[in-house]
């Protein structure tokens, strides 16, 4: 049982390290509301764009953005 529970940890991490790489590499993904027709001019989403950031990406500025504000 220690046995899976320890492999299924190793898979956890493998898959948000891969993911946090994925965001770091690629933070822009398409957008969601825009997706089968493409561009939206009207979309207020992705203002337009058709490329809205990541979760991952999002987090990464929020905990940035509250370290930064913390700190000075």
């Amino acid at each position: 049982m220690a046995t899976l529970i320890a492999l299924l940890v190793l898979c956890l991490l493998f898959v948000t390290f891969s993911y946090i790489g994925f965001c770091l590499a690629s933070p822009w993904g398409t957008c969601l509301r825009c997706r089968p027709g493409g561009k939206n001019r009207t979309c207020r989403a992705c203002d337009g764009t058709g490329m809205r950031p990541r979760l991952g990406w999002q987090l990464y500025v929020y905990a940035r953005r509250l370290y930064r504000d913390g700190t000075h």
